[in-house]
């Protein structure tokens, strides 16, 4: 009775997904044939659609779901996107990259009567920045980044075995290498292999993630006819800076009490100043301190019980090295980091930050990172603002 009643909500949600997917066909087909229209009063609109299949490994540290996802998984994307061909200077400088928007269904079980995982349907951006190209062939980076909705999660009665995925609204990444072809003056062919990861960052517990490890097949078509050459333009003199770079964030951890299946949510934040050095127009190095804030921290004080733990008991103090890949008004970052200060080894030693910023002024941006914990495991979700200030 219990897997009847499971596999009807599988099939409920299931119309869900075909209508959101139905809708962004529809928009993507409509910015196409918008984009066909302008592209024939300028050539610099370089419009396409892609088609990917992915298959591969489904790694997990959850026991069961290892054991009933011995088949490779499957999936299907669809992108539509622009190819740049250096109308401003930092399509030149990242060597003329191709972004835009898509969509992403995946099959993670390949046994149809399994109700425990589901099949995750996600939305997302995508940069795809060359490395190289050389006659027909161009090695590049692919990265996506969205929100995917599962539709079978961690229910303590209805599905107690999916300890990997406890919410239904989650983060959906993927990071593929990637080796195209060109076939045509319009049509390209693509191999590669990378990851796709989904996780909620702690939000909501069990939280183990799902990671997908396979190769990737794919086709684009460009919507317009394509351009002789790149433009390029003799960049302008580019010199070095400093800056200090000021952020606040906050973001929400659970914990579940080992003695019953009752779940807390607990406040969580973040403030770093890091020192800046950019050395070229694409990138830059950091160095900084950070104090952590993490209220469940509570629970994780032995000797101490929760509700006397002080909130200074609850602060790491930390200091951290950075990497920023700056694309236009976005800043990809990624923070390696030692804790100096801690009452609690629960979170361990060393952690990282994993994200990014947009520029929404000069001075001022909006960031989002997750941070780690004990290494690459997640920790939390951080939404705030980074506020920077040349120094030379």
């Amino acid at each position: 009775m219990l897997r009847k009643k499971e596999s009807n909500l599988c099939l409920e949600s299931k119309p869900l997904m075909r209508r959101a997917a139905y809708i962004l066909i529809f928009l993507c087909f409509s910015l196409a044939v918008r984009s066909q229209d302008q592209a024939s009063k300028s050539v610099r609109r370089q419009p396409y659609l892609q088609l990917n299949y992915h298959s591969g490994n489904f790694w997990t540290r959850s026991v069961y779901v290892q054991e009933i996802a011995q088949d490779p998984y499957k999936a299907l994307e669809l992108r539509f996107g622009f190819q740049s061909i250096g109308k401003e200077f930092w399509q030149q400088y990242h060597k003329y990259p191709k972004y835009g928007l898509g969509m992403h269904y995946s099959d993670l079980v390949k046994n149809p009567a399994d109700t425990t995982m589901g099949n995750p349907f996600s939305l997302f951006m995508f940069y795809s920045g060359p490395w190289t190209r050389w006659g027909r062939f161009t090695l590049a980076t692919d990265i996506s980044v969205g929100l995917s909705y599962m539709d079978r999660i961690h229910d303590p009665i209805t599905n107690p075995y999916n300890d990997v995925i406890a919410s239904h609204i989650n983060l959906y990444f993927d990071l593929n290498i990637n080796l195209g072809f060109r076939i045509g003056k319009r049509m390209d062919l693509y191999a590669g292999y990378g990851l796709t990861h989904y996780s909620n960052g702690r939000i909501r517990q069990p939280q183990k993630g799902v990671n997908n490890w396979g190769w990737t097949a794919g086709m684009s078509y460009l919507l317009n006819e394509p351009v002789e050459a790149f433009i390029y333009q003799e960049p302008p003199e580019f010199y070095s800076s400093e800056r200090i770079q000021l952020m606040y964030s906050v973001g929400v951890a659970e914990e579940v009490f080992p003695d019953s299946s009752s779940k807390v949510s607990y406040f969580t934040s973040s403030f770093t100043a890091d020192y800046a050095y950019q050395f070229n127009p694409k990138m830059a190095v950091t160095i900084g301190i950070d104090v952590l804030y993490d209220a469940s921290l509570g629970i994780a004080i032995p000797g101490i019980p929760p509700d006397q733990v002080s909130d200074w008991q609850k602060t790491y103090l930390a200091s951290h090295m950075g990497f920023q890949y700056i694309i236009k008004r976005f800043r990809f970052l990624f923070n390696l980091g030692t804790y100096f200060r801690q009452h609690s080894y629960d979170r361990g030693f060393a952690f990282a930050r994993a994200g990014g910023r947009i520029q929404i002024t000069d001075p001022l941006s909006v960031h989002i990172c997750i941070k780690t914990k004990q290494g690459i495991r997640a920790d939390w979700i951080e939404w705030g603002a980074a506020y920077s200030f040349k120094v030379r």
